[in-house]
């Protein structure tokens, strides 16, 4: 019955199709990347402001989720986009850091 049982279950699991979209964390790593943009952004308002401990924990926060999008992606375009992403932040957080 068991048996049965296992057979049945492994018909009814879906078969990938070609040219699918990829399973994973392929299809979330444009948000992510969002996300950062989104951050660094909030962040430059934040300095702008003179808020340089908030600014600085925004730019952060950008360049880890801006890592974290190119981890998520194999595309040469969107990794290159993250990468730009995290220099700015990373700059952002040296400026800050320079004027203490």
């Amino acid at each position: 019955m068991r048996a049965l049982v296992l057979a049945i279950a492994l018909v009814m699991v879906p078969k990938p199709v070609a040219g699918a979209e990829p399973l994973g964390t392929e299809r979330y790593a444009p948000a992510q990347l969002g996300v950062a943009r989104d951050f660094l952004e909030r962040a430059r308002a934040a300095a702008a402001l003179g808020e340089a401990a908030r600014a600085g924990e925004l730019a952060w926060q950008a360049n880890f989720d801006a890592r974290l999008a190119w981890a998520m992606t194999k595309s040469d375009e969107l990794r290159a986009e993250c990468v730009s992403v995290g220099r700015e932040a990373a700059a952002l957080v040296r400026r800050l850091a320079a004027q203490r």
